[in-house]
């Protein structure tokens, strides 16, 4: 069976949309094609940089075995909804904002698999008009954070075959909106990993790491330039990784103090080195401000990453982190909306002097990825909505 995924604002090396899923999908047996976006001709990494390799900015190419077709993005972040609107209840097919519908279409894949509202878009549109045609094909909405319910999701809820989401309180929340359409959680999970020989500095001094894009919604630099302070005044060999990098948002003071804080250390790191990346690292920091709905219910991507390697984390009191660590023991939970530096700094603290704990903990984590969280569990439940849709 062809399964085309459709993106527009995600890279094209994408953790869950191609590292993942693609792959998974393959290995499954599938024939995947993922329609991807370029940026002034160029395709561009998760961190946003532009690809300058000739080989990733043909129109078409092929990567570790999955198939990509490119086309220039236009208006990523502002298409006319009323037009989609408009054309959804006319049922007719005359608004596109780029080459998107054209380069999937083209396709006339088995499943469309869409990760964005605004490639959903394009997803029904395509099985609108091969139905037409005679031929009956599934789309899978594959919702990465919750959307509101609009006048432009309900209308396309009508044609997806299966809901696919990232937690269980997002999940809980689409199946009272759209009770005929079936949902699963697919977390953001990687691979199981098997514990790495840690190095004969691990036991005499203390990494914090953050993953990803530091923003002040995310991770906070205020914060981090604040827990760096007090840790590196308490702890002996004590660093701060930032294994991401710094949001072109953030204000050129913070990021200047970032970069020159002697306990800070910031770079990208491929998603495949993250684990030796993160072997050394005693501990995991996740700030999210969870006035943001999305992020009060969040599952990302780092979480698991540090349960996955052995590494307790300290978060905020955002509900579906909370839920999981409580449950397994697995880091510590701030129960607060809002923490200051000083009470995460207060639990690395903790954890910094009490190294049985943090080993305890360290365990509990690898346990409870191998056994629930780990993506060999997601990808069954990924080949069950596959099999599901035949």
């Amino acid at each position: 069976m062809k399964v085309c995924k459709l993106i527009r604002k995600h890279s094209f090396k994408d953790i869950r949309v191609f590292e993942k899923e693609a792959i998974s999908l393959k290995k499954l047996g599938y024939d995947v094609t993922i329609v991807a976006g370029k940026t002034n001709g160029a395709v561009f990494e998760p961190n946003l940089k532009r690809i300058k390799d000739p080989t990733f900015n043909q129109d078409q190419f092929e990567y570790k075995g999955i198939k990509f077709l490119t086309y220039d993005i236009k208006n990523m972040y502002d298409p006319h909804i009323g037009k989609m609107v408009n054309n959804l209840e006319m049922d007719t097919q005359n608004y596109f904002v780029d080459k998107l519908y054209e380069r999937a279409l083209a396709v006339e894949a088995d499943i469309y698999h869409a990760h964005e509202l605004h490639t959903l878009y394009e997803a029904v549109q395509i099985k609108k008009v091969l139905r037409k045609k005679g031929k009956n094909v599934k789309v899978i909405y594959d919702a990465h954070e919750l959307e509101q319910n609009s006048k432009l999701l309900r209308l396309l809820m009508k044609e997806v075959d299966h809901l696919i989401t990232v937690s269980d309180s997002i999940k809980n929340i689409y199946q009272r909106r759209y009770p005929s359409v079936p949902v699963t959680v697919i977390y953001n999970s990687p691979l199981y990993q098997q514990e790495l020989p840690k190095d004969e500095h691990f036991q005499n001094s203390f990494v914090i790491a953050y993953e990803g894009v530091v923003q002040y919604q995310k991770g906070n630099p205020k914060k981090i330039l604040q827990i760096a302070d007090l840790c590196k005044n308490s702890m002996k060999n004590f660093r701060f990784d930032i294994i991401g990098y710094i949001d072109p948002t953030i204000s050129y003071n913070e990021k200047k103090l970032i970069s020159g804080h002697p306990a800070i250390h910031c770079k990208w790191v491929e998603y495949e080195n993250l684990p030796k990346e993160l072997n050394q690292v005693h501990a995991g920091y996740i700030y999210f401000d969870i006035r943001n709905i999305n992020k009060k219910y969040a599952l990302p991507n780092k979480f698991f990453s540090f349960l996955n390697n052995g590494i307790p984390v300290v978060v905020n009191r955002a509900m579906d982190m909370k839920n999981i660590i409580e449950k397994h023991q697995c880091g510590i939970v701030i129960d607060k909306d809002d923490p200051t530096a000083e009470e995460y700094v207060e639990q690395f603290l903790r954890l910094y002097k009490d190294r049985k704990m943090l080993a305890r903990m360290s365990k509990n984590a690898r346990e409870a990825m191998k056994n629930h969280y780990c993506w060999e569990k997601m990808e069954e439940r990924l080949a069950a909505i596959y099999k599901g849709l035949k």
